[in-house]
């Protein structure tokens, strides 16, 4: 019998390098290793070789020729096929990332990215009080939108500063998960922070998201129109070619930011996919509702969508009466104040009504819901 330490070891040297940020340290390290090592155990060796006294649970590795984040740490080096020639990347998770949102404002966010895109839209949306979030993705700017904004800073004398909402403060990670379930909260009294009056229905249902320490309302909100020198300057596509490509740049549900090329700071579109909307209360989708109606109304303004003139002066006849008017009003704006209808009160009025034979109150349907003149008819011979 021949031991195979007279053939030599069998452990091979790891390249990993490391984002933090202590210049004083070096960044690149190299790892002993041998191929039974799992995923673990190198974080922890490079932890205790690191030697800077941080929290290091948001960090995970990044394989960069693979594309691909190595998360199951019960998994061999074998197993996750890495050798001695794999370049590792021990970075956070979650990073800072800038996303336009259908009114056209930007916030400034973290996101995780090593979540698939899928659940990474769903924090995002738990941050920004809106619901159903499976009916929104996320969308690469096309080329040619970026070729514009590029040229128009190139001619412009001074450099527009764009306003954008910081809400990098917000708990995307594993406080989301561990709060009460959403329908417990709305049973609980709250107060506002700021005034110290009942919080609305809005608040309490979204009482982790960050708004609620600013202003609930200031997504909820439409905004004056543009110029139309603003709207000139925005990119608008002319062909067939350039409205086709403008649905290109989808990303992948199934795949992680980080494996789709995007890096920290980027700027994605948060944009309603799915025009199948579902459960649209205003009780507690205003920000939603708000979002879903400037959508339509910049893809009118820019023309990507084609419509006809009717179609349009049905649209803007809506905004003229109904959105702009509840916008600049005051109650509107007052979302404390509004009265709240109990539930059980309204579907037993409701409930009395309809056996009566009268006419119910809409109170409790859906605002979705087409109003339908039909009866039933019976033919007898």
């Amino acid at each position: 019998m021949i031991s195979s330490t007279e053939y030599g070891s069998h452990t091979w040297e790891l390249l990993v390098t490391v984002d933090h940020q202590h210049e004083e340290v070096q960044k690149e390290f190299v790892l002993r290793v041998t191929g039974d090592l799992h995923i673990g155990g190198v974080m922890l060796k490079l932890v205790e070789q690191i030697k800077i006294p941080q929290d290091w649970s948001d960090y995970a590795l990044w394989w960069e020729q693979k594309k691909c984040w190595l998360l199951k740490t019960h998994w061999t080096l074998d197993k996750c096929g890495v050798q001695a020639d794999a370049k590792l990347f021990f970075t956070t998770q979650h990073k800072m990332l800038r996303l336009r949102l259908p009114n056209m404002k930007t916030v400034r966010l973290k996101v995780s990215f090593s979540s698939v895109v899928f659940k990474a839209v769903s924090d995002i949306c738990k941050i920004l009080n809106i619901r159903r979030s499976e009916e929104l993705s996320l969308l690469k700017q096309s080329e040619d939108a970026l070729k514009k904004k590029k040229k128009k800073d190139k001619n412009g004398k001074e450099p527009v500063t764009e306003d954008i909402l910081n809400l990098c403060d917000s708990p995307v990670s594993s406080g989301l998960s561990g709060s009460p379930g959403l329908y417990s909260k709305t049973m609980t009294p709250t107060y506002d922070p700021i005034s110290g009056t009942p919080a609305s229905s809005m608040i309490t249902w979204f009482s982790d998201s960050p708004l609620t320490e600013q202003n609930c309302s200031i997504l909820a909100l439409s905004h004056p129109n543009c110029s139309p020198e603003t709207l000139a300057e925005m990119y608008q596509p002319r062909t067939l070619a350039d409205k086709a490509k403008l649905n290109a740049g989808w990303l992948d549900s199934s795949r992680s930011l980080m494996e789709q090329g995007i890096l920290e700071d980027d700027q994605l579109l948060l944009r309603f996919k799915y025009y199948t909307f579902f459960d649209l209360n205003p009780k507690y989708d205003a920000v939603r509702i708000n979002q879903i109606y400037e959508q339509a109304r910049w893809a009118i303004l820019l023309e990507e969508i084609d419509c006809t003139e009717e179609e349009m002066l049905i649209f803007a006849a809506l905004q003229a009466y109904q959105v702009s008017k509840l916008s600049l009003s005051s109650e509107a704006q007052d979302f404390t104040c509004e009265s709240e209808v109990d539930e059980v009160e309204a579907a037993l009025s409701n409930l009395e009504v309809t056996l009566e034979g009268g006419n119910t109150s809409n109170i409790l349907e859906d605002i979705t819901d087409i109003p339908k003149l039909a009866d039933n008819l019976r033919l007898v011979r």
